[in-house]
This record gives C-alpha cells, structure tokens and sequence, in this order.
C-alpha cells in the first residue's frame, strides 16, 4: 500500500504532534462477496450479491481490511506520536449489539490493532454510545460492561484509575510536561441513555461533574494545563435543524465548566457526529469565545439513519501543538476516497487540508476559530470549504435555508436557547442539499 504523506513545514521549534482516532465503527460481519447493502452489507441468504467492495461500502461499517488500512496510513503519517486519543464508537451498529459479548469482541479486536500499530505511544480511549450493550446504556454505578473494558483497557488507564472507570467509565491521566488528559464518559448525559431513569443522582451521574471540577480546580492551584477527551460534545448536530444530543441541564453544565476554566483547558477533542466540524463556546453575559470543541470526522463511511446526515469519506487526524505552551498549531485531517479505495488497493491516502491553512489563521483556539466562523457567514467560498470538508469530500453540496442556519448556529451557540434563538432567523425550509 502507497500513501501520500503531504506535510507542511512548521516553523516553530517546539512543535509536537498527536493523533485522533474516532467512530471506527469495526463491522466484523462485513461480508464483500454475500453482503447486502440493505441488511447492512452482511450475508443473509445463500445467493452471492453483487460483489461489495473490499473496503467497505457507503451505506455500511468498517470492515477490518479498512481498518488495517486506515492504520497503516496513520502509522506512515505519524510514526510516533505523543498520544493516540482514540474518542469512542469502536463497535458497530448492529441488531446483536444488545449482546455485550459480541460488543467486547468487537472492542477487543480494535484494541489489538490500534496497540500494535502504536506499540510506543500513549493510548487513551474513551467510551462511545455503540460501546456498550444495549448500545446507548451507560449508568453511573459499577456493572459489567465497565469492569470487562477496565480489563480490556487497563493497560492503558492504569490501576490508578479503576474506581472512577468502573464508576462512570471516565479516568484521567497525568502526563508529561504539566499537561493532565480528562477522559470523560459524556455518553452520561446522552439524552436517549437508558439508564438515565435508574440514576442515583441526577444532577450529577457517576459525579462526573464533580471529578472534572475538582481536577480543574487541582489543576488550576498547581498552573497545569488540561486537555478533554470524550465522545459525544454539547451543543446541537450541524446536519438537522433544532437536533441535539445531550439533555439539557447536563449540556447546560458541562457548558459552564468549560467556560469557568477556559483558562486552564487547552485542547476539547470529540466525536460522536462522524463529520467534521466545530463548536464555539461563548460566554452568555459577553458573547466572548472562550473555547473551542473540535469535532473530528469519521473511521467508518456509514451513512447515518438520521435524515440528512450523509455519509463521509474515511478520515484520520493529526495534531500539531506547540510542547511549551500547549497551544494548538494546526489540525490536518488525512481521508481515503472509499470508491477508488475499492477499485485500486494502493489508492493512497492524503491530507485533506491544514486547518490552520484552510482558515488563514496560526493556532486553533477559541479566538481563531470563532473569526473562522464570522468569516463563513460573510464569504460564500469559506463556507464552501467547510461544508466539502465537513463530508470529508463525499458527494457534498451547499445547504441552504434552515439547513445553512443549522450548520453556522450550531457552530456559533453551544447553549441550547441560544442555538434556537440564532436557528429562529432561519425560517426557509429549502432543501438540505446533502
């Protein structure tokens, strides 16, 4: 396999680098000579089908042959970075993902491969909404599906961490430099988790809350840098008007935490949308950005069942940040054109695009990213961009109407009654064009 490695040069000298793995979504029921696209690419009779690609199909999860080959793209690109953080939904959706044994399996193979591409590096995984069994079903006391991947991931979270994992499945880890990693279970506060209703405590589930706070507040005496890992980001999904993902006394809080110690965070890497995009995170008293979420794109080129959503180009990222002040040089995601992937194998994969590039900007902090936005609100090849980037260049083109306005308010308000203020002055109901 051939893969272009299209690196620009950075000019400072402290420059360090990380990558993001997320929504791998492993499939190993995948089948290219028996699948059905319309039962999810699996065999389900004993007539062949017409063939299905090696690597995978739009409509469809990550075979292993697709994950083998998005690894060895990213082993090509960064041989060794300083972390792999690895944000959640390794398995896929499938009707045997109630069985949390089919669901370990899957996890247990995706764990395997990432730690034997990266055998050096410092792996930190979190949980995803598919990770669990039912998918969706995260509660806030121990139960089995925490203490199986406590002993799947132990290798990487330490003994230190296993009362909060098997608590809540979150931990963090104090790393080198001053710099300590939050690793957050948000699918708490999902709003269709179903364990919400057998909740101890419904302000704050597995006190995750109060852990991130007094680790700020920690970290805030000590003049340490945080960085946060997790899934599922506050805020709304850019594809569909007025959709959101957490309930709203959690989004409400995770909010002010962000806000409160802005100051100390650093970096607020998710998943969850498998598109690539962004969040703003302003103070409501002073409309003043405080923080960024980076929401990075897709492993899997699943076409999601939420109207709207598409599918996407496969992808991977990489981190430049400066190792002095930890700030965030530059984000450059990699992808793989699936289609030309599955009719050549040594199709190679590429970089998409530089952030710091794409935006004309020299860091990726709050300030930055929120002009980005202003600029795409004003200039209509800005906007393009973003949306080709936001589909990871799949089959895109411009939303317009209340689809626009879900895209650039969902970018600009992370609170929800400010999102649906901003969503209010988009009364078209032109089509989405995804």
């Amino acid at each position: 396999m051939f893969i272009t490695v299209i690196l620009f040069a950075i000019s400072y000298t402290n420059a360090a680098r990380f990558l993001q793995l997320t929504d791998i979504h492993y499939d190993r029921d995948y089948s290219a000579q028996w699948g059905n696209v319309v039962e999810k690419c699996h065999r389900k009779t004993g007539v062949p089908r017409s063939k299905l690609g090696q690597y995978g199909n739009y409509a469809c999860h990550s075979p292993k042959s697709l994950i083998r080959n998005m690894l060895a793209a990213a082993k090509k690109v960064i041989s060794n970075p300083d972390f792999v953080f690895w944000t959640g939904d390794s398995v896929s959706h499938l009707d045997n993902s109630n069985n949390e044994t089919h669901v370990l399996k899957e996890l247990q193979v995706v764990s395997d491969m990432v730690a034997n591409t990266f055998p050096q590096a410092k792996i930190l995984p979190v949980f995803g909404i598919h990770d669990s069994a039912p998918a969706g079903a995260f509660p806030d006391r121990n139960c089995s599906l925490y203490n199986n991947v406590y002993k799947l991931w132990k290798r990487w979270i330490g003994a230190n961490n296993k009362e909060t994992f098997l608590k809540g499945g979150y931990y963090k880890y104090q790393a080198p430099n001053n710099m300590m990693i939050l690793a957050l279970n948000t699918n708490l506060y999902y709003k269709f988790n179903r364990a919400i209703p057998t909740f101890a405590n419904s302000d704050d589930p597995a006190e995750q809350f109060n852990f991130m706070q007094e680790t700020l507040n920690e970290a805030q005496r000590q003049q340490r840098v945080v960085h946060v890992i997790a899934h599922t980001a506050p805020g709304a999904f850019e594809r569909i008007p007025n959709f959101t993902w957490m309930l709203p006394k959690y989004n409400k809080r995770f909010i002010q935490l962000t806000i409160r110690y802005a100051r100390v965070i650093k970096w607020m890497l998710f998943g969850h949308h498998h598109t690539d995009t962004f969040h703003v995170v302003k103070d409501p008293k002073t409309n003043r950005a405080m923080q960024v979420y980076l929401l990075a794109p897709a492993v899997t080129p699943w076409f999601g069942n939420l109207e709207n959503s598409g599918s996407n180009n496969p992808s991977f990222r990489v981190f430049d940040y400066d190792s002095n002040n930890k700030e965030l040089l530059d984000v450059k995601t990699y992808y793989v054109d699936l289609n030309q992937l599955n009719k050549n194998a040594s199709t190679q994969w590429q970089l998409e695009y530089s952030m710091a590039q794409a935006y004309g900007i020299n860091a990726i902090n709050a300030n930055t990213m929120s002009n980005a936005l202003n600029q795409m609100k004003t200039d209509d090849e800005t906007f393009r961009k973003y949306i080709e980037y936001n589909t990871v260049r799949w089959n895109y083109s411009i939303p317009t109407g209340k689809f626009r306005g879900a895209q650039l308010c969902s970018m600009e308000y992370v609170d929800f009654a400010l999102y649906k203020s901003c969503m209010s002055n988009w009364t078209s109901t032109v089509a989405a064009g995804f």
